[in-house]
């Protein structure tokens, strides 16, 4: 059964400026999140630089994070891709002993599948070292470059992965793939666009703004769910003006990790290379931004 839904946060992952995991802040920005509501998270990410740390790192970021988690059965789902596929399946047996929620899996990077058989062949690789977890397959064609036919990658998975619970996509693919949504599987939609994907009743997403403005998002989702749409379309464009202005400062990861801090005050420290943190100058035009959109602001 996979009983993970709402509102999640693919979250970051806290560096010193030495370029080490930061693990002291991650009980910090656990209890946050629990504060304001979020159902759970996504360790490993893009959001989280998964994709940059080496197999050990990620295995003692996902521990952590489980840790943190446990005190307010918050749920957890680990991405395990984005390495090579010996990594891959060992970091995904190691989050079966961690007993997480779920695993969430880029496809191969490199020797990229050519089509919808190839990849559900990568991902009856991985699910086949994690059997009783939950397996969602991340669809992120621009950095991927994989780009294959979703309904029938939900079709083939369906069939022969028992475990196979959907995506993390945008909401075209939650919609092309709408009539395949049963037995538990779902899309997580994957940006900010939270009232048109809720009001066509994809109500679970994992999207970088959950971390810094989690009260829009939970409100935009209650007013779609009372029915007050008009309340959902001011609640959706302020979102839209907020992400727009923080990505309008430099690289998406670099702008949404300055603006984290900023606005709530913890501290998730520079992405790490080949990522470049914001300069000051970016950093302080990043500050005015949200000032002018009338973000109270936490750090100087």
């Amino acid at each position: 059964m996979f009983d993970v839904e709402g509102i999640l946060a693919p979250v970051f992952t806290p560096f010193l400026q030495t370029g080490c995991v930061d693990f002291s802040i991650i009980p910090i920005y656990m209890a946050h999140l629990n504060k304001n509501r979020i159902n759970g998270i996504l360790v490993g990410g893009t959001t989280g630089e998964g994709m940059l740390l080496n197999v050990e790192e990620r295995k003692t970021l996902l521990e952590a994070w489980v840790s943190a988690a446990k005190p307010f059965a918050a749920k957890v789902i680990a991405q395990v891709g984005g390495a090579p596929l010996p990594d891959v399946l060992e970091l995904a047996k190691h989050a079966e002993k961690l007993g997480v929620d779920g695993i969430m899996t880029l496809p191969e990077l490199y020797y990229k599948p050519k089509d919808e058989h190839q990849l559900v062949d990568y991902l009856e690789a991985v699910s086949k070292v994690a059997p009783t977890l939950p397996l969602i397959y991340y669809h992120f064609p621009m950095m991927t470059g994989v780009n294959v036919n979703m309904p029938q990658l939900f079709s083939i998975a369906s069939s022969k992965l028992t475990n196979f619970k959907g995506a993390k996509a945008d909401l075209a693919v939650a919609e092309q793939v709408a009539d395949q949504l049963l037995d538990g599987r779902k899309v997580f939609i994957a940006n900010h666009h939270i009232v048109p994907s809720a009001l066509m009743g994809h109500h679970s997403s994992i999207a970088t703004v959950s971390n810094i403005f989690p009260d829009l998002i939970l409100d935009a989702t209650d007013a779609v769910k009372r029915g007050d749409l008009d309340e959902a379309r001011v609640i959706q464009k302020r979102l839209n003006k907020l992400v727009e202005g923080i990505a309008s400062h430099g690289d998406f990861v670099p702008s949404m990790k300055a603006a984290m801090e900023l606005v709530t005050g913890i501290r998730v420290g520079p992405t790490r290379p080949p990522l470049a943190p914001l300069s000051d100058e970016q950093r302080s035009s990043l500050r005015n931004t949200l000032i002018s959109l009338g973000v109270d602001i936490h750090v100087t």
